[in-house]
């Protein structure tokens, strides 16, 4: 059995291992590359996500508000007719709470049979909601 010279050995593995280093340059810049890629992909889509649901959020405040605001008209009118049954002049465009935007006004109008039907919108941002009351005197 022939012997093998330690030293042979330790340079012929040194070269093995050079040649095995360079054929993989780049793969790990390659691989990190990818995940990067990835990881950007999954915070964009919930970023997305986030603000669809931020969005639906804030439109569903302000279809409460315009409601809010439709019946806050109606109790005007109910409160002025309480103290005259004869007023129809109906509210205006009021602005509650003033600075903020939000409105709501109030037409009324006479039937025949003794009724008076009030006619309320809300508004808050770019909704609009309307309520339609009947009211009769005296029950």
């Amino acid at each position: 059995m022939q012997s093998l010279d330690p030293i042979v050995v330790v340079k012929h593995l040194r070269t093995d291992l050079r040649r095995t280093s360079r054929c993989r340059t780049g793969a790990a810049l390659l691989i990190a590359l990818f995940a990067m890629t990835l990881v950007s992909s999954l915070v964009v889509g919930l970023l997305e996500s986030e603000r669809i649901r931020f969005m639906a959020l804030r439109n569903s405040v302000q279809w409460d508000e315009a409601r809010y605001l439709a019946e806050a008209g109606v109790h005007a009118a109910i409160m002025n007719l309480e103290s005259d049954f004869q007023w129809r002049t109906g509210v205006q465009t009021t602005e509650f709470p003033p600075g903020s935007g939000r409105t709501y006004s109030v037409t009324l109008s006479d039937n025949g049979n003794g009724t008076v039907d009030v006619h309320s919108e809300g508004r808050s941002g770019s909704f609009s909601r309307y309520l339609d009351v009947t009211i009769k005197q005296g029950g």
